[in-house]
């Protein structure tokens, strides 16, 4: 009889600690994904990225008459227009628009079609990429998308139109 009750002990303790591990590494993989999710959450649409590509879309609407057949013929052509620090200056911009580009510590300013899954994405960034991914494809405006320097991204619809 005590030999049996050795044994049983030893066999409780095995199982309860397999259980245990089994609980500890579910709530790991759990707390994972949870981090991944927040992180992401900040890199993408962050609330003060919204706001200054609010203010991008509503200069650019202003603008517009200046910008719209450049725009429209490049996004017809290769589904993206993209606008960057270092082609800023063979686009004949203003020195406002280099100014926006600096205060607002912008990286590239992306501007496609309304459909993001048939655009082409070879000369995005892989934050960019990972981004249109994730994004809502409901939408028969344009989309304005907005990369930064600290490798965070923003996008909202965009209407090619003249307020």
């Amino acid at each position: 009889m005590k030999k049996n009750s050795k044994a049983f002990a030893l066999i409780e303790t095995l199982i309860v600690s397999i259980v245990v591990s089994t609980i500890l590494i579910y709530i790991y993989v759990q707390y994972s994904n949870l981090q991944n999710n927040y992180d992401e959450s900040f890199r993408y649409n962050d609330v003060d990225n919204l706001y200054q590509l609010r203010e991008i879309k509503e200069y650019i609407n202003s603008r517009l008459d200046t910008y719209k057949n450049d725009i429209l013929n490049e996004i017809n052509t290769n589904s993206v227009f993209i606008i960057s620090k270092e082609n800023l200056e063979f686009n004949n911009a203003s020195n406002y628009d280099s100014i926006i580009f600096n205060n607002l510590n912008i990286k590239t300013l992306i501007i496609t079609k309304a459909e993001v899954i048939d655009i082409d994405t070879t000369n995005l960034s892989n934050n960019v990429k990972n981004m249109l991914k994730r994004v809502n494809n409901k939408s028969s405006n344009h989309r304005l998308i907005a990369e930064y320097e600290d490798g965070s991204v923003a996008t909202m619809t965009f209407k090619l139109e003249v307020l």
